[in-house]
Formats: C-alpha cells, sequence, structure tokens
C-alpha cells in the first residue's frame, strides 16, 4: 500500500511539473508573441516616418522650382503660367502648405529671424523667403524680419 501512495505522489510531482513547464512554455510565448506584435508596430512607424521624410525631402527640392517659377512669372506668357497652377496644384493635393508670415507674431517654429527693423513688436513685418509646411510638419521655416520698437533698436 506504501508503494502504490508513494507512485501516486510521484505521479502527482511529475505531472505538477509537467502542468508548471508547461506554464512556462505559455507564458514564454505569449511574451515572444507580444514582443513580436511590438517589432512589428514599431518597423511600421519606422517606416512610415522614412517615407516623410523622403516625401518632404522632394517636396522641398519641389518648392525651391515653385519659387523660380514665382520669379520668372513677370515675364512669362500663359503656358508658363499653366504649368505654374499646376505645380501648386501638385503641392497642394501632397499636403503642402504656405507659412503665412507678414503681420503675424513671431513664432520660432516657423519663422527664421534674418533681420530686426522698426515696427510692432515681435511682429513679422516682411518675408524674405517663404516657409512651408507638411500637414503640420515644417518644411521649411519662413525667413523672415522682425519688429522692435525704435526704442530697443539703441540697445537701451
Amino acid at each position: 500500500m506504501k508503494e502504490v501512495s508513494k507512485n501516486k505522489n510521484a505521479e502527482n510531482n511529475v505531472s505538477e511539473a509537467i502542468l508548471e513547464e508547461k506554464k512556462d512554455f505559455l507564458e514564454d510565448l505569449k511574451r515572444v508573441q507580444a514582443d513580436f506584435e511590438n517589432y512589428i508596430k514599431r518597423v511600421e512607424k519606422e517606416k512610415e516616418q522614412l517615407k516623410l521624410h523622403a516625401k518632404s525631402e522632394l517636396l522641398l527640392r519641389f518648392i525651391d522650382i515653385k519659387e523660380d517659377f514665382e520669379r520668372a512669372l513677370d515675364k512669362a506668357d500663359e503656358g508658363v503660367k499653366m504649368i505654374y497652377d499646376n505645380f501648386n496644384k501638385i503641392l497642394k493635393e501632397e499636403g503642402v502648405k504656405e507659412i503665412q508670415a507678414v503681420g503675424n507674431v513671431f513664432n520660432h517654429v516657423l519663422h527664421e529671424a534674418v533681420s530686426v527693423a522698426d515696427g510692432s513688436e515681435d511682429k513679422v513685418i516682411d518675408e524674405i523667403q517663404k516657409g512651408y509646411l507638411l500637414g503640420d510638419k515644417v518644411l521649411r521655416t519662413s525667413k523672415v524680419v522682425i519688429g522692435k520698437n525704435s526704442l530697443d533698436l539703441g540697445g537701451n
């Protein structure tokens, strides 16, 4: 009878050990699965960021061409004006917007102050180069002249 009891205890111990080992394997599997799912999400996010970066670089190059068109428009014929309009349409469809600077309060995120002149305190009074947004992301800051009260210009 003692031997039967010993065998049952041994079997119970082995069964408990197997169950515990199964639990450990299941927990490890769940952890690996969660890590893999997080990895997939991280890779997708990085891929989207790379796409946005590449798109931003390309659109900045287009913006330079757009500005060349703007300078040439004064002397342009209708064909060039049509190309310019189509070019602007593409930029707009891609989500590129000009930053409105003149008359607004200076914002260091959107504007780069290149000069100071007499005018309303911390207001943008002139734009040297346009700035652009892609959605909420700044592609290029506006290069601007900001106003300072005439009393402040002397350094007093």
